[in-house]
Parts: C-alpha cells; sequence; structure tokens
C-alpha cells in the first residue's frame, strides 16, 4: 500500500497543520496525495530549474483563449499531475460551469494506486493580467 510522501512524514504533518498521526493509513495517503497535487497546480512551470516543466505554465494565455483552450488546460492538467505524482493511477479534468467573468472551475476524479478513485473540486481565478489568488483544492467524498 502507498504511504504518505516523504515531505510529509519529514513534517509530520499536512497542509494547514493537520498531524499525520491523527488520520487512518488510508487518509494519510489520500491527504498526501491532495497536497502534492496542490503543490504541483500552484507552481508555475519554469519555476524548478532542474524540472522545468513542473507546475502548470502561465494560466493567463490559457484563460484569455477560453473556451477553445479547454482542452489545452485538460491535457496539460493530465500529463503534469501524473508525471509529478506517481501514487496516481488516472486522472480524468472534466471542465466545470463558470460563475463569473476571469473564472475557471475544473473537477478532477483521480484514481490513487490501491486506494481507488477521489474526486476534487478545484479552481483558477483571473484578476487582471495574471492568476490570482492561487488554485485551491479540497477533496469530495
Amino acid at each position: 500500500m502507498p504511504r504518505p510522501s516523504l515531505y510529509d512524514i519529514l513534517y509530520g504533518n499536512f497542509a494547514g497543520g493537520l498531524d499525520l498521526n491523527t488520520v487512518s493509513e488510508t487518509d494519510q495517503v489520500i491527504l498526501s496525495v491532495l497536497d502534492n497535487m496542490q503543490r504541483i497546480l500552484n507552481c508555475r512551470a519554469g519555476t524548478l530549474a532542474h524540472l522545468p516543466d513542473y507546475g502548470l505554465p502561465d494560466m493567463t494565455a490559457i484563460l484569455q483563449g477560453m473556451p477553445a483552450s479547454a482542452h489545452q488546460l485538460m491535457s496539460t492538467l493530465s500529463a503534469v499531475l501524473l508525471k509529478y505524482e506517481p501514487r496516481l493511477q488516472r486522472i480524468a479534468v472534466v471542465m466545470l460551469d463558470q460563475h463569473a467573468p476571469g473564472e475557471l472551475r475544473y473537477a478532477i476524479d483521480a484514481e490513487l494506486k490501491d486506494i481507488g478513485l477521489v474526486a476534487l473540486r478545484h479552481g483558477v481565478y483571473a484578476r487582471g493580467q495574471g492568476v490570482d489568488p492561487p488554485p485551491q483544492t479540497s477533496a469530495v467524498p
């Protein structure tokens, strides 16, 4: 069975300060994957010199090209997450309805190796020329 990441084990907690030992082993893995996915999705590609494709590209161009660029976004998300989160078996990205101008919302159904399906809701909100605030990720039971 997969385990929490070395990062989570060394820190002893998950994002938000939740102690590693207060949740079941299965939930530890799920929370660890969610934290890692959030780190990946909050990082701009090119930030890490030794991993130039780690993270997402500048979202401004994708947001300006919506809805035509939706497929590009979906394939980019899938490729980056599957490459840098090895506990993912497969993912499906679905675009959700936009509720406000400059807002991009999508859902990710992620299947974890040896655990199963975890549904996520994720959004990117653009203001002005850039993307702000960083994406938010949460698990949906």
